[in-house]
């Protein structure tokens, strides 16, 4: 009996020992597989570290190329502008309303012939039309410009809708609007609402004709103060369009064919 006592204990002892080799040996395995993963951790935490350090570079230097692809795009504008003598009105006067009509589907072709919504003029036209504007201020009013240049291909499409000479010019000889030196207008009060006038914008009948007998008092009073401040500042009527007002140095100014988007900055 006590020959099989020892002998169990002598295996238990055996089996013990070996569980704990291996037990050490998996032990040791599992600790070089932890460093292992640390150190690729590490390599990991540099290699991010780069990253970013490669990324801020890259903001850094696309930052710079924005800036001049910027600066080029507006030497750019600046050329063309002093090409063409090519105005935004809203950088001579931000208080001018503009509401550019052919930019929308609101007129009388009914659609949109303006690829962007930029009113032009030439620098001296836009000046007078500021000063017509400060006139319109101290009454309490201002000016809302519907349209100023007008494309010479614009002209064309107009034309090819409306051949009528009373309303629409011919192309094949130009406009004052082809020039840059003529404006449609009317005017809006301190909340922006417009003020009472013969007819709306680009109504082609003889109740928009200036000897119209039929207006309102309240229109025909309108229109006259609207003349008026347009004739003190520089600009000539005509008898067809109440709305309807050029500069009267217009002959000074050559016909022209630019499209208004290429007036408008580039976004990168």
């Amino acid at each position: 009996m006590k020959i099989v006592n020892i002998t169990f204990v002598l295996m238990a002892i055996f089996l013990l020992s070996g569980c704990i080799h291996s037990t050490k040996t998996e032990m040791n395995s599992l600790k070089t597989r932890i460093t292992a993963l640390e150190e690729e951790n590490s390599l990991i935490d540099e290699e991010r570290s780069l990253l970013k350090s490669d990324n801020k570079l890259l903001e850094k230097e696309n930052e710079t190329l924005l800036k001049k692809l910027e600066k080029i795009e507006q030497e750019r504008i600046d050329q063309l502008t002093k090409i063409t003598g090519l105005v935004n009105i809203r950088d001579i006067d931000n208080t001018i309303v503009v509401d550019l009509r052919y930019a929308t589907e609101n007129n009388f072709v009914e659609k949109k012939v303006y690829p962007v919504a930029i009113c032009l003029l030439q620098k001296d036209t836009a000046l007078k039309l500021k000063h017509a504007n400060d006139l319109a201020k101290k009454d309490g009013y201002r000016i809302k410009v519907w349209d100023g240049y007008r494309p010479l291909y614009v002209q064309e499409i107009f034309w090819e809708n409306t051949p009528d000479p009373r309303y629409v010019s011919d192309p094949s000889k130009g406009t004052d609007h082809n020039r840059g030196v003529a404006v449609d207008i009317t005017l809006v009060d301190e909340l922006g609402k417009e003020l009472e006038m013969p007819t709306g914008f680009d109504e082609f009948t003889e109740r928009s004709w200036r000897n119209h007998q039929g207006n309102t008092d309240e229109a025909q009073k309108n229109m006259e103060y609207l003349t008026k401040i347009m004739q003190e500042s520089g600009f000539s009527s005509i008898s067809t369009e109440w709305w309807h007002y050029r500069d009267t140095n217009e002959k000074d100014y050559p016909f022209q064919n630019v499209d208004l988007e290429y007036f408008v900055p580039k976004t990168f």
